[in-house]
């Protein structure tokens, strides 16, 4: 089923574009990039990648950037598998007990400090 995605037909009201207050705040929202991790400080953990009934025999060091409800946020130096099965130890609220969560996306990371080496941001939800 196909969404219409044509917005033409709601009135969001006009814009003034010559006030110079809006010029003003969209000079300072200019090349802005929202990628929020949250305010919690990164936090080493170990992933266990699992593939269909095998499950990596090592564990791989990750960093946890942010907890968001019921997402965990992973910066790793390779990307995760899309829809993977991730063995994740060490989370702060779990003791020592893994939590098993499935990746849901991925993406290179884009801050600078994301760069050089590489950073992969990996989302996950719990199962």
């Amino acid at each position: 089923m196909a969404h219409n995605k044509n917005r033409s037909d709601v009135n969001v009201g006009n814009v003034d574009w010559t006030q110079p207050q809006l010029n003003e705040l969209l000079q300072k929202i200019d090349g802005f990039s929202l990628d929020h991790r949250s305010e919690t400080p990164p936090r080493k953990v170990k992933i266990r990648i699992a593939s269909g009934w095998d499950t990596g025999p090592t564990d791989q060091s990750a960093m946890l950037v942010a907890q968001i409800d019921d997402v965990m946020v992973l910066a790793t130096r390779l990307p995760l598998p899309h829809g993977a099965e991730v063995q994740v130890s060490g989370l702060p609220d779990d003791g020592p007990a893994p939590c098993w969560a499935v990746v849901t996306e991925e993406r290179e990371g884009v801050r600078t400090g994301d760069k050089p080496p590489l950073v992969y941001l990996n989302w996950l939800r719990p199962r």
